[in-house]
């Protein structure tokens, strides 16, 4: 009798509990479990975001998942802030991912979701206009994080190391490599952009001093992607 028992309630617990050497059945009452707390995960993610970026992303062939399990990959990106970001500032991040997506079709969607992010924060952290960030990075490198001069320049914003690694050390960048990372590239191109227009009170002089050379065709060349971001997001101010 004591033997039925016991035959008996291993019955029971391998019903409630199901575990297989695969994994757990699909009709065990953990798996009911597991799979509701997926569909409340994704509620969470999905209602947390403005529909513009749930649209940019589906136009980018991404989801909302997507953008949380890049953060759980990369828990110091800027793609962070994202669901602590107001609806405006989620919408600009939306519209400036596509930008560059459509800039450089070649950029991987979820960079270009990390380049947008860096751009808004670190135009917000050191004061200079969102566009002008984004059209520099445009002209420097049509925002691939891989880019390289002959010069030595490198990443997104197209930063010289062996010019400003005393600057860039001091704020967080620790070796040159790093400089192809699309958020430490945008964030350092962002830096000094920030130092000459702060210093030299002219939008021109600093971006002469930032190209290091003759401004005319590349004030230019900025003027006209700064223009052109701001009429592809004419319905958001940047």
């Amino acid at each position: 009798m004591e033997l039925v028992k016991a035959i008996l309630l291993v019955a029971i617990i391998a019903t409630s509990v199901n575990f297989t050497i695969g994994g757990v059945l699909e009709g065990s009452p953990l798996a009911v479990w597991e799979r509701a707390k997926e569909r409340t995960w994704r509620d969470q993610v999905v209602n947390s975001l403005d529909q513009t970026v749930v649209a940019s992303l589906k136009d980018m062939g991404l989801a909302p998942e997507d953008l949380y399990r890049l953060y759980v990959k990369k828990p110091d990106s800027k793609i962070r802030f994202l669901w602590s970001w107001d609806k405006e500032t989620q919408q600009k991040a939306a519209v400036l991912a596509l930008y560059i997506k459509k800039q450089n079709p070649k950029i991987d969607a979820l960079t270009a979701w990390r380049e947008a992010a860096a751009f808004l924060h670190y135009s917000s952290k050191y004061n200079i206009p969102l566009s002008l960030a984004v059209a520099v990075a445009n002209t420097e490198s049509h925002f691939d994080p891989k880019a390289k001069s002959n010069f030595g320049a490198m990443g997104v914003m197209q930063v010289a190391w062996h010019v400003h690694y005393n600057l860039l050390m001091a704020n967080g960048i620790k070796s040159q490599s790093e400089l192809y990372d699309p958020e430490k590239g945008i964030a350092a191109g962002s830096l000094l952009l920030s130092r000459y227009l702060k210093h030299y009170k002219s939008t021109k002089i600093a971006l002469k001093r930032y190209y290091g050379g003759p401004v005319g065709k590349y004030w230019a060349k900025v003027s006209r992607y700064k223009n052109k971001v701001e009429n592809f997001v004419s319905d958001i101010e940047l």
